[in-house]
């Protein structure tokens, strides 16, 4: 993530907001003056957030337009907010809101670096709190290091695996990982899933947005328990359906 995405001017510290909608608001108004989204994307910004929660968990949460919302994107790029006292985001606080606006597949990157880093909780909690905007914005737009070769269980020769290539037209974005987890969660195997060479407990929203797994990308599912035939199934299918996001 480069500062062209996310300038030091688009990210505000020590900020207030009644409500999630408010939180948009500021987010989304930040996007509109670094030239990134028209006004009309920050009304779809609300409308997404009434299909699906963009709480990604540890106080972290990623407002973004819908499918629809794409012509009034002017170009990539991410506005951050963060609130000290927290904004209720359905049962949690958001401490720190990502407002992303996104042209055709570059939100995939964005999304993988983002979760990336804010899988760290610990590193959740200080940017939360932090006075320093700037200690933010050197966070985000850090190069990448090196990515850890697993993140979930190591593999084992009674793994069952399940090699797939996703065909849901929203690949592994911000509604297909939430469904995932939530199947997931209703096994007893655990679960992982495999992709670019990453990857991910299929419990962690975080960690699957890590993967930026896109359409067309070939994934491994791989299932561990009494009932991972039928987790890993389950799991697959979600990932060559066509969930609506």
């Amino acid at each position: 993530m480069t500062t062209e995405v996310l300038a030091e001017s688009a990210v505000v510290v020590g900020a207030t907001a009644p409500d999630q909608g408010s939180a948009i608001d500021l987010v989304g108004s930040i996007l509109v003056a670094q030239g990134c989204a028209t006004n009309d994307y920050v009304v779809q910004m609300r409308e997404r957030e009434k299909i699906v929660s963009t709480y990604l968990g540890n106080g972290i949460a990623l407002p973004h337009g819908t499918n629809e919302s794409k012509s009034s994107v002017l170009r990539t790029g991410l506005a951050v907010a963060q609130f000290p006292d927290g904004v209720l985001w359905g049962e949690e606080r958001a401490h720190l809101v990502i407002g992303l606006a996104a042209t055709s597949e570059e939100h995939l990157q964005v999304l993988a670096r983002l979760a990336t880093i804010l899988g760290d909780e610990e590193l959740c909690r200080r940017l939360g709190s932090t006075l320093d905007a700037a200690e933010i914005h050197r966070t985000l737009t850090a190069a990448d290091g090196d990515a850890p070769p697993t993140n979930g269980h190591p593999a084992r020769s009674d793994d069952v695996n399940l090699d797939i290539r996703i065909t849901n037209p929203a690949g592994l974005h911000a509604r297909p990982a939430a469904i995932v987890v939530d199947r997931a969660r209703s096994f007893q195997a655990e679960i992982a899933i495999q992709a670019n060479g990453r990857r991910a407990n299929a419990r962690s929203i975080t960690a699957l947005l890590g993967l930026g797994a896109a359409v067309g990308d070939e994934v491994r599912i791989v299932a561990r328990g009494s009932d991972a035939q039928s987790a890993a199934n389950a799991v697959a299918a979600i990932l060559t359906g066509s969930t609506e996001v």
